[in-house]
């Protein structure tokens, strides 16, 4: 009969932690358990015993467990240990997190340990800390594989080894020149089938993609996911190879920047560990939004009152105020959610405008007319006032109109600003909608009704 392992619990590994053979009982637990399970099994612990686990399961697998954690749990885990270690962690990460990492990190702090690193990691992060925010440079890794052109194929596996045990990937090789200009690339594949004797620079692909240290992020991935590849080439503008951005590294950027839009999008501020943060964290993240929501709610009321006399003669005109206001809020959130994923992907740009436009307005007013007819077939079974109808199936056709084309053309706009058009949020488009449609509704019963 096969014997079933025990599963691990967080509580198994708190009581090893207070024994004093911890660290062989620790080793033994996790010899055969991939990095990304013990992560989730240290969830529940405290930095401290997280510490402990990631010095004693040491180089790789205890900096591969450390790179799995949030930056703001990493610096809480990092200051349990000792300088050397910290040390040692930095040098043992990868290049582009560690540098996420560095900026995260306290000034003075920073100070204190770079100098324990070794120089060629020291010299990697002063390097790569100059690139901004969000482009290529700022999640590059310098754990390339690379060949000179005039070797052969032979001589290239021999070199190959040597480099593979800490390359992010071996199955790009990049061939360089002695002033590491980039002068074509191999697959691994292509190499082991490459007679011995074959020179690099003749079974090289001379036709290289590659993006620009300063492209943006955007860039990237879109040339990834176009043509496929694993990993990409981030070259100067001299050309020269400074290394490579590898599709998971892309991936997590995407999944960063498309939970930011999110929040915004749903005007919930920035985006925060959520199970980690209190009721007071979450509240300062979202009030600033909702009290400038209720300001501008303010002005609906404000509207309303001033036409008080009119919807006092016509009482039923109240009666559809919420349906009016719904129906251009969810149009609206609609199209600027169509637009805003269009532009994220690529496949609405700026010179688009135009057909954005037409194809919202058309879009609107066909809706719009469904919507309206059903709002006036409402208003004359209810209310039996055919001129009633007639102002609330008006006013529905322009709002949904109005709300398709606002939604879309407004975050084109924010992105012509220089903004992310993720900040014409959701709620923002529904309130600027609930002032201008009371104020059109209103207008119309007016003229209508000769009030």
């Amino acid at each position: 009969m096969e014997d079933k392992k025990t599963p691990i619990t967080s509580q198994q590994i708190k009581e090893i932690l207070n024994l004093h053979d911890k660290t062989e009982r620790l080793k033994k637990l996790f010899a055969d358990v991939h990095h990304h399970d013990i992560f989730i099994l240290c969830k529940e612990l405290e930095p401290v015993e997280i510490a402990q686990i990631i010095a004693t399961l040491g180089r790789p697998k205890g900096i591969e467990l450390f790179e799995e954690f949030e930056i703001n749990q990493q610096r809480d885990i990092f200051r349990n240990f000792s300088k050397e270690w910290m040390a040692d962690i930095l040098e043992e990460m990868a290049p582009d997190e560690r540098v996420d990492f560095i900026k995260a990190l306290p000034h003075e702090r920073t100070e204190e340990i770079l100098p324990l690193v070794a120089r060629a990691e020291r010299n990697d992060i002063k390097k790569l800390i100059q690139y901004k925010e969000g482009t290529a440079g700022s999640i590059l890794t310098t754990d390339y594989a690379f060949l000179p052109p005039d070797i052969t194929a032979k001589e290239g596996l021999e070199k190959l080894k040597l480099q593979a045990f800490d390359r992010e990937t071996i199955y790009y090789i990049y061939i360089i020149d002695i002033e590491r200009k980039l002068l074509g690339f191999v697959s691994l594949k292509n190499i082991l089938l490459a007679k011995s004797d074959s020179l690099i620079k003749n079974i090289m692909n001379a036709t290289v993609i590659s993006v620009n240290a300063k492209e943006d992020v955007e860039v990237v991935a879109k040339k990834l996911s176009d043509y496929d590849f694993l990993a990409i080439p981030v070259v100067d503008n001299d050309n020269k190879l400074l290394g490579i951005v590898t599709v998971d590294d892309v991936v997590d950027v995407v999944i960063e920047e498309d939970t930011e839009d999110i929040y915004r999008y749903g005007a919930a501020g920035e985006h925060i560990d959520y199970m980690n943060s209190g009721p007071f964290s979450i509240a300062r993240q979202r009030i600033l939004w909702l009290l400038l929501l209720v300001a501008v709610g303010f002005l609906s009321g404000w509207v309303m009152e001033k036409y008080a006399f009119q919807l006092q003669a016509v009482v039923a005109l109240v009666f559809f105020i919420p349906v009016l206001l719904g129906s251009g809020g969810n149009a609206g959130t609609q199209s600027s959610t169509v637009i805003i994923r269009g532009m994220a992907t690529g496949e609405i740009k700026m010179k688009d405008l135009l057909k954005v436009f037409k194809k919202e307005f058309f879009t609107g007013l066909l809706v719009g007319v469904i919507m309206g007819f059903f709002a006036t077939a409402r208003a004359l079974i209810m209310q039996r006032n055919p001129l009633l109808g007639v102002v609330v199936g008006m006013t529905m056709v322009i709002t949904v109109m109005l709300a398709t084309i606002l939604g879309a053309l407004l975050p084109l706009l924010f992105k012509k600003l220089k903004l992310d058009p993720a900040l014409m949020s959701a709620p923002f488009i529904t309130s600027i909608l609930d002032v201008v449609v009371i104020f059109l509704y209103l207008q119309i019963a007016i003229f209508l009704f000769k009030l």
